[in-house]
């Protein structure tokens, strides 16, 4: 069977990419005999201009021969034809249209998947033709045991290059055995190259044990040295008096508490690699469902065996009232009392079970006001409240309930109360006395209407404007040249003000080719000039070419080009850089394994690769984490199971040891402890010159820090506010005697020993910094949260650093630097110097060199806090690649700034609520050395392990839709947001997860290997996405409290997918919206096709399931009663499928018995 994709299905089925201004193709020879205006031409091989060919003058054209020519070979594909299988070609030159199109080709024009099933319709094998960077087949095989289950998951392999079926792929000392056996290969070598799954002897067939690759994760086997580090799960009831039934006061303002009977409650314990017997409890987690399936506790044992337990209350509605973390014990709930502020996170609802008020701890209550269709319109923070105009944040929407306006509306009255809702009810009744023709603005020709409430608008902060260009204010016009005009439902333009005190919007107008992507990006920017970007993509829709023009008021134009060059597979295998009128630089040059590793960075060649300044060569364990990096300016290496002292081996993922070699710092090494929550305990490096020891309180919250080095010692941490304890850090004494203050939303306002009192804006960004009274350092950011300027006021003035997307300015407007991919472009006076970074597994800059060799060295504790070696450079992008902020000695995250001396946050995280377990200012779970926090809001591991908690990641888009509308809860929404980035499956672990859309059912799995990515189609599609670096494939548009997030969905390079949240709308605020109804519908029929086609078991997992009323469902799971969804991911479509869901699982229940749970999944 042959599948074949035009182009305009391809876009969407393999890369699902935007932003291209002209497509050429990536053919092995070109001839033209016309020039049609192309502004690339591009060949493998050769490129022949014939006579008469003319190019006008004034045209930009470039035409050159790719460096990808070598994996340009022949196809030569053999399929097994005694074998079931299906075979996709995924076209990546135009002009094949038909199955004859598609014979005797090239890697470079096609690639090829092709899948075999046994006769139960079961997946045996996925092969990939010629696949790896040598150009041989990659190979998954299954295996499934005598139930049909995937009892053993094996990894890739490599063998091969004609696409047949590898009849000894599972033969032992052949196949992937023969592939993991070699040594001294640049992959890592094992003899137990699967992961096995350990079933209950019983029907349910549910996992008591995972296993992992690897010696060490097989199942426990004595003849296997090291093994049984696999995640086990047990599976009971609860026993009396073990768990705490909350019911709620009649008035609603509180609970009080009894005990569940015994066997009432469904108990899941989770124990994860670290964890042998002798521990007994400790360490392990335990989870407590009801009958209806929602979390009531979670808790997890210390060292101790102190069961730290996150507590859960509902209404009579099943809507979560309050979250009660572990610092409370105590058995009745009083809101508003001391504890309650403090510590509890509650929820109110209004008759249509709609949240209308939200507490978060360390802050003040939050008030929401919907319309008569369930959205959002009004949003207010304690401190908004306090001001002596009520100050209300407001959205407003059109008629397809697309958000296009945000701003401050001012009702007028203090409220003396802040946790008064009087004002809030007057306003709920104000708007559902809107007439229904009035809830949503219209723009026909010109502006918006103001109909929608409210019509009496204090300030506008941001517009965005769909489906055409006739806005008023559009500084760029209509489209122009290729670019199209059809862009109904597209996202074309934007203005977001500058909070700066004034009325300066900048604008965003987006220019789409007519298959709705954006071909051209123009906006204006804060120095009263314009930055214009243009992208080239290839066929496939790969990155190729991004031009950005940047202009400032009084300076000539700067052009920076971006050029990037891929393998047959789409790895990235070269990027470019040229400023100016200056030569192209090979920024890098990457080089990979057969399986797809990264194993080489080569950095900065002005001979186009024949020399570098450095190579940085990469290794793997068997699991996919890093093993070590090695530079002749820096080299580290990360010991986990296989540290050199046994009290520091870990399994988990967790770091036992580091090692590295600096130029100046020299040979240092580190051994790391970790409590039984994963949490740093002590850091102890050589001659001790770098120690840290920490202890920490039920929260997370540091109690005590001790550091070794000049000027540093033992600091304690007092919490106690208003006589209870809180996470409001009051004072430190010790090395660090300070105390601490806070506003009502939770934000730092004093820090007395930095003498420092701050302010903050309405996104709780910092806006100005005084330093013993007097005005030190003020910021300048817009209405989306993008930091336009950093003004220092000194004794000679005040100096003022711009930040213009990359590009930074000093001196009051000296350019100062261009940022690159591998770090940045020093100006120099009309030219420029590159300069690059060598870094850690955490992103923390190392090492910055340039052609005359070092120019900085930089070590770190192991929060943050920052020892200059060789300073030669003015890089403040240091700790996690983040600018440090001299005059505070913080760090600046996007979100909110963080404080490497005491290790927290300064103000309230944004998405707590995915994380109310923990500390709001807690820092990356207290694990510094694997995990990451991108954004400053929420937790990475770096590795490819998650043990954060949070939503299923295919939930992501279906909160958001229903947060938009008003419906669902915003706990759904932060944690469905806190872990989109999950898209690519971790190796090894667990995953935390929470499914449903009200975010109350929530359970924890463990995951699958990493190299298992080719399972079923829609793997393989989900897979092939993420494969795609920096490929913007899906975008929505919300208002979450007070700030205007995009979600740009990124695939990533770095271990993870990428989510911006606050952080991506603070780069840009314009994205594409969808592809056509046309295309939707095409993709649709396939993914329908593919989904969940790999999972299918007679009688017990079935597609195309129909229900008596004739309903069809897309898959239903009656062994773990689970009710699926598929859907593209458009806010109709979400809808929509949410509303399917709910008929379905009434009628399911009704017939089959209550207990199901409904998953959407989208594409």
């Amino acid at each position: 069977m042959i599948q074949l994709f035009n182009k305009r299905m391809l876009l969407l089925v393999v890369f699902l990419s935007i932003i291209c201004a002209s497509v050429f193709a990536q053919q092995a020879s070109v001839s033209l005999s016309t020039y049609s205006g192309q502004s690339e031409i591009m060949a493998t091989q050769s490129v022949t201009l014939l006579p008469g060919v003319s190019i006008p003058s004034g045209s930009n054209v470039r035409i050159y021969i790719s460096g990808a020519a070598a994996y340009c070979t022949p196809l030569a594909a053999a399929p097994s034809t005694n074998q079931n299988y299906i075979l996709t070609n995924t076209i990546k030159v135009p002009g094949i249209i038909d199955e004859a199109g598609l014979v005797n080709r090239n890697t470079c024009e096609i690639s090829q998947t092709i899948q075999y099933f046994d006769g139960l319709g079961r997946p045996l094998q996925t092969v990939q033709t010629k696949g790896s960077p040598l150009l041989n087949d990659i190979v998954q095989p299954f295996e499934y045991d005598a139930f049909g289950r995937e009892a053993k998951k094996y990894l890739l392999y490599v063998g091969g290059s004609n696409g047949s079926y590898k009849t000894d792929a599972l033969t032992p000392e052949a196949g992937v055995s023969k592939f993991y056996s070699l040594t001294n290969q640049n992959y890592a070598s094992t003899a137990y190259p699967f992961a096995e799954t350990k079933f209950e002897a019983s029907p349910l067939n549910r996992v008591e044990q995972q296993g992992a690759v690897g010696e060490a994760w097989q199942l426990l086997n004595a003849g296997i040295s090291e093994s049984g580090h696999t995640i086990k799960t047990e599976y009971g009831t609860n026993v009396a008096n073990e768990v705490k039934l909350w019911t709620l006061k009649a008035d609603g303002t509180g609970a009080t508490a009894t005990f569940y009977e015994a066997n009432q409650l469904y108990k899941t314990t989770l124990k994860d690699e670290n964890w042998i017997a002798a521990d007994g409890t400790k360490g392990t987690t335990e989870e407590f469902k009801d009958k209806e399936g929602r979390v009531v506790l979670k808790r997890i044992l210390d060292d101790a065996g102190t069961a730290l337990s996150t507590q859960y209350v509902y209404d009579d509605f099943g809507n979560l009232r309050y979250v009660i973390p572990p610092a409370v014990t105590a058995t009745t709930i009083t809101e508003n009392d001391a504890t309650f502020n403090e510590l509890i996170y509650a929820y109110h609802y209004d008759g249509r079970q709609r949240m209308v008020e939200k507490k978060i701890p360390a802050k003040g209550w939050e008030f929401i006001v919907y319309n008569k269709l369930d959205q959002v319109v009004l949003t207010q923070d304690a401190v908004q409240r306090a001001k002596a105009a009520d100050e209300w944040l407001f959205t407003k929407y059109d008629a397809l309930g697309r958000v296009i306006m945000t701003g401050l509306y001012k009702d007028g009255g203090n409220i003396a109360v802040l946790t008064s809702n009087v004002k809030r009810l007057d306003l709920q009744t104000q708007v559902d006395g809107q007439d229904p023709a009035n809830l949503w603005e219209t723009r026909t020709a010109g502006d918006y209407s103001n109909n929608s409430f409210p019509i009496s608008i204090s300030d506008t902060y941001t517009v965005i404007y769909y489906d055409n260009y006739a806005f008023p204010g559009n500084p760029f016009g209509a489209p122009t040249g290729g670019q199209s005009l059809m862009t109904r439902s597209l996202l074309t333009g934007t203005k977001v003000k500058v909070l700066d005190g004034g009325s300066t919007y900048l604008w965003t107008v987006n220019f789409y080719d007519n298959e709705g992507r954006v071909i051209q990006s123009k906006s204006t920017n804060y120095l009263s000039g314009q930055d214009v970007v243009d992208n080239t993509y290839d066929f496939p829709g790969q990155l190729k070419i991004s031009k950005r023009i940047h202009t400032v008021s009084g300076k000539a134009p700067l052009e920076i080009t971006t050029r990037y060059e891929y393998d047959h597979m789409g790895r990235q295998i070269d990027t470019y850089e040229k400023i100016g009128n200056a030569s192209e630089v090979l920024l890098a040059s990457y080089k990979y394994n057969e399986l797809g590793q990264q194993i080489k960075k080569q950095l900065h060649s002005e001979n186009n690769g024949s020399s570098y300044l450095q190579a940085v060569d990469y290794a793997y364990n068997i699991r996919g984490w890093l093993k070590s990096t090695t530079a002749p300016q820096f080299s580290m290496s990360l010991k986990y199971d296989d540290a050199t002292a046994t009290a520091y081996k870990q399994y988990n993922g967790n770091i036992g040891e580091m090692n590295y070699t600096g130029p100046t710092s020299g040979v240092k090494g580190f051994q790391y402890s970790y409590d039984k929550l994963n949490r740093l305990t002590s850091a102890v490096s050589t001659s001790n010159l770098l120690n840290e020891s920490l202890t920490y309180d039920v929260m997370g919250n540091i109690l005590s820090l001790n550091r070794t080095g000049a000027g540093y010692g033992n600091t304690t941490y007092d919490y106690v506010k208003n006589g209870v304890n809180s996470n409001q850090l009051q004072s430190t004494a010790g090395n660090i005697e300070s105390n601490y203050s806070y506003d009502v939303n939770g934000n730092l306002l004093t820090d007395s020993k930095k003498a420092i009192a701050l302010t903050y804006n309405y996104l709780n960004l910092p806006k100005t910094v005084a330093v013993n009274g007097t005005p030190n350092v003020t910021y300048i950011y817009d209405a989306a949260g993008n930091k336009l300027r950093k003004t220092i006021i000194a004794e000679g003035g005040p100096k003022n650093t711009d930040y213009v997307a990359g590009i930074q300015y000093r001196d009051n407007g000296t350019l100062d630097f261009v940022q690159t991919e591998e770090g940045r472009a020093i100006s120099t006076g009309g030219s420029f110097k590159y300069e690059y970074n060598l870094s850690d597994h955490l992103g923390n800059i190392r090492v910055c060199f340039d052609k005359t060799g070092l120019l900085q060295e930089d070590e770190y504790y192991a929060f943050g806090l920052r020892k200059s070696v060789f300073n030669g450079s003015s890089n403040l992008y240091l700790y996690n690649g983040k600018e440090l902020q001299s005059e505070l000695g913080e760090y600046d995250y996007g979100a909110r700034f963080y404080n490497p001396i005491l290790g927290r946050w300064n103000v309230v995280d944004l998405l707590a609520e995915s994380y109310n377990n923990i500390s709001p200012y807690n820092y990356v779970v207290n694990n510094p050395i694997s995990n990451i926090d991108p954004d400053g809001m929420r937790v990475v591991d770096n590795g490819d392990r998650y043990t954060i908690t949070g939503d299923d990641v295919y939930y992501y888009l279906g909160a958001i839709q229903q947060i938009a509308a008003g419906k669902g809860n915003k706990a759904s929404f932060n944690k469905a947001l806190s872990t989109a980035s999950q898209q690519n499956e971790g190796e090894g672990g667990s995953f935390e997860y929470n499914l449903g859309g009200d975010g109350n059912y929530s359970s924890s799995m463990p995951l699958q290997p990493d190299n298992r990515n080719y399972q079923s189609s829609w793997q393989s599609f989900k897979d092939q996405i993420n494969s795609q670096r920096d490929a913007l494939i899906a975008s929505e548009y919300f208002i979450y409290g007070s700030v205007e997030l995009s979600m740009l969905y990124m695939g990533g390079g770095g271990g993870y997918s990428r989510t911006l949240s606050a952080a991506g709308i603070r780069e840009s605020i314009p994205v594409a919206a969808k592809t056509g109804s046309t295309v939707a519908n095409r993709l649709g029929q396939l993914m329908h096709k593919a989904y969940k086609a790999a999972d299918v078991l007679e009688g017990v997992r079935i597609k195309e399931f129909r229900l008596p009323s004739g309903k069809r469902i897309d898959f239903i799971d009656f062994e773990n009663k689970i009710i699926y969804e598929l859907k593209p991911n458009n806010p109709r479509a979400i809808k929509e499928g949410y509303k399917q869901l709910a008929m379905y699982l009434q009628e399911v229940e009704s017939i089959y018995g209550k207990g199901f749970k409904t998953i959407l999944d989208t594409y």
